[in-house]
């Protein structure tokens, strides 16, 4: 059954662009099309996808990205894309043999299920693109999916396998949104919880996340990248208010999370710009505040800030 889109936006991926189509070929029974867009790279991307748009012509599809950006170039895919089923995937990462086989099998057994995710692989590398650190990251079924993605229990894209019908509706609100300059994989698959998309777990290591030194991009958090966090966190309150089946106790459970991470955006180094709410210390979600001095200095924080 080729049923399967994978959607892969490239920047100066060269360095891994092989490793990650061959992981997908693996699969190539499931896979409808591999879909790449190169944002304009500089490097030598553009003769590996030649390359292999010659060896495998009907499966593989390049094409250049249409506006600058990483998101810009995920939409662009996505409206390319014509299979049953959608797989996201950066140009460095991989998925592992049987992750389409696994995964689609809990689609054929449930039809109410949109999205499904499995355990997957954190290697973290030097600046010479050295491993350095293998960690096995197992996932677990969860009843409130919601609130894990909005306290940011994350795992990267290419771990979840979606319906197209919840992919088309995430595109109608622009989930992949261009304005987010942080996480926007986060804010992806929250809008998919917030439109009531129901995940479901299936065991196995199936993908690997590869992460780079703190000089990428998720790390490099500038004043700009704070405000488009905050303007995500306000985008998760909009449809949480225009949601109508959540009880008063989830809600509040909800905007407490969020609060206390816009309250840790301000003790982390952008004070006074940073919206919170109706924040007390009763109301901090301390599960997700990690270690004593940044406990102390959000205990000071809402005691005399607000």
């Amino acid at each position: 059954m080729s049923a399967i889109s994978i959607i892969i936006p490239n920047y100066n991926g060269a360095l891994w662009l092989s490793k990650t189509l061959e992981s997908c070929l693996l699969q190539k029974g499931f896979i409808k099309e591999i879909i790449i867009v190169d944002d304009y790279s500089t490097d030598n991307s553009l003769e590996i996808l030649v390359k292999y748009t010659k060896l495998y012509p009907e499966l593989i599809k390049v094409y250049l990205n249409e506006q600058k950006g990483g998101n810009n170039a995920r939409n662009y895919g996505y409206s390319k894309s014509t299979g049953e089923f959608i797989q996201w995937l950066d140009a460095d990462d991989q998925l592992f043999e049987f992750k389409f086989r696994d995964q689609l099998n809990v689609f054929n057994l449930n039809e109410f299920v949109d999205i499904v995710f499995s355990d997957w692989i954190l290697n973290t590398y030097d600046f010479n693109g050295v491993l350095i650190k293998e960690e096995y990251k197992k996932c677990k079924p969860v009843k409130d999916f919601l609130y894990e993605l909005i306290l940011d229990n994350w795992t990267p894209p290419n771990n979840y396998l979606l319906k197209r019908s919840i992919a088309e509706q995430l595109n109608k609100f622009d989930a992949w949104n261009p304005l987010t300059k942080v996480a926007q994989d986060r804010e992806y698959f929250t809008m998919a919880a917030l439109l009531g998309a129901k995940f479901e777990y299936v065991n196995g290591f199936f993908s690997v996340y590869n992460r780079w030194n703190k000089n990428s991009v998720s790390a490099d958090i500038n004043s700009e990248k704070y405000r488009s966090l905050d303007t995500m966190f306000g985008r998760f309150e909009k449809y949480l208010l225009d949601k109508k089946n959540i009880s008063s106790v989830n809600l509040c459970k909800y905007f407490n999370a969020i609060n206390t991470q816009r309250a840790l955006l301000n003790i982390y180094g952008f004070p006074s710009q940073i919206r919170c709410g109706n924040l007390s210390i009763t109301r901090i979600t301390w599960s997700i505040v990690h270690g004593i001095r940044t406990k102390i200095k959000l205990f000071i924080w809402v005691i005399f800030k607000k």
